[in-house]
């Protein structure tokens, strides 16, 4: 099912629009950690990293909706979050998935004239599925612009209300992405998730920054502090807050996925070059100098409920009730389960 020709134009348009270049940060060594804040930043160490180059941007909507679109087919099965929610063009494109799948809206299940009378045990866990994500689908677009698409989405899609949308939330940070669809947007891109070590330098440089544009908060203006419900600003719309490599939003906004596996001692071991997080035990266990040392339960790989990725950067929110200036210093730490989808994490690439 084709999308109608005035739709077709404005997806065509955002889909051409740039997705962020990238910022180059030079070979060589910085501080990183802070020995006056948590426990898990300290302690302060020399790192020495070879040359990369980091997204100018936190990756937008419009960037991985077309990404969702074209690398996944009519399926988005392998898209585990729920980043539709904050984006029209999302919504619009998940519900006409789910039609072009089934034949039919998916408010006339379970009786779908393309199926058997009686479907396999497969095909009934399929449609159970699909549709659990279909209702959220709707319900997104329904309060993002005030369309209900239930019956079909081809009736609201060139909508006023609908259009706007999609153009409004095409630059936001895309969030709801769990740490795989992360990671598989970067693949895809030719590029990879940043690890802790790249991210922090190419947001404190190499004179240990406080917060990306220096040691004085007041003088960044980055997005933090707000009403959970407000949500981010558009990607990179905020200059006074660049790193000193020209990286935007690297403080507040949303958070960012890094590669590395978190563990709240690992600094008293990091190597001085190139880090890429605790590698891990043979058994699964993330190493730590002594179980009476970690302040959270030793994560374990493997264990979904039990792993933990690095989020850096802090958000829009603040997050845990902290100072939204704590929370976003260039050194500040968090960690997320690898499959959780966030209302205030993103991510950028590097390469």
């Amino acid at each position: 099912m084709a999308p109608a020709p005035a739709l077709a134009a404005l997806l065509l348009a955002l889909s051409a629009a740039p997705t962020g270049d990238m910022v180059k940060v030079p070979a060589g060594p910085f501080t990183m950690g802070a020995d006056d804040a948590n426990d898990d930043e300290r302690p302060v160490h020399p790192v020495a990293l070879p040359a990369f180059s980091i997204d100018r941007t936190e990756v937008s909507n419009a960037a991985f909706d077309e990404w969702a679109r074209s690398a996944q087919g009519a399926t988005f099965d392998r898209i585990e979050g729920s980043w539709y929610r904050w984006s029209a063009r999302g919504c619009v494109e998940l519900i006409r998935s789910f039609e072009a799948r089934h034949g039919a809206p998916l408010a006339s299940l379970p009786s779908l004239p393309s199926e058997p009378a009686t479907p396999s045990k497969a095909v009934r866990e399929r449609r159970a599925a699909d549709l659990v994500r279909w209702r959220a689908a709707v319900a997104a677009l329904l309060h993002l612009t005030g369309e209900d698409a239930s019956a079909g989405v081809a009736a609201v899609a060139e909508k006023p209300a609908v259009t706007k949308a999609i153009s409004s939330t095409a630059s936001l940070p895309v969030r709801g992405v769990t740490w795989r669809d992360a990671s598989a947007y970067c693949k895809a891109q030719g590029k990879r998730l940043p690890s802790e070590a790249e991210w922090e330098k190419a947001a404190r440089g190499t004179d240990r920054r406080r917060w990306p544009f220096g040691d004085r908060f007041e003088d960044g203006g980055c997005v933090v502090g707000r009403d959970p419900d407000a949500g981010p600003d558009p990607v990179g719309s905020h200059p006074k807050c660049a790193s000193p490599f020209g990286a935007l939003d690297l403080a507040g906004n949303v958070w960012e996925w890094v590669e590395d596996w978190y563990g709240e001692r690992y600094y008293e071991t990091s190597p001085g070059s190139s880090p890429s997080g605790p590698k891990g035990l043979p058994d699964g266990r993330l190493p730590g100098p002594s179980p009476d040392k970690d302040l959270l339960r030793t994560p374990m790989q493997g264990r979904e409920s039990d792993t933990r990725k690095v989020i850096r950067g802090g958000g829009y929110g603040g997050g845990l009730g902290l100072m939204p200036s704590y929370a976003a210093r260039t050194t500040r730490r968090m960690w997320s389960n690898p499959s959780y989808a966030s209302p205030d994490v993103g991510f950028r690439c590097a390469k």
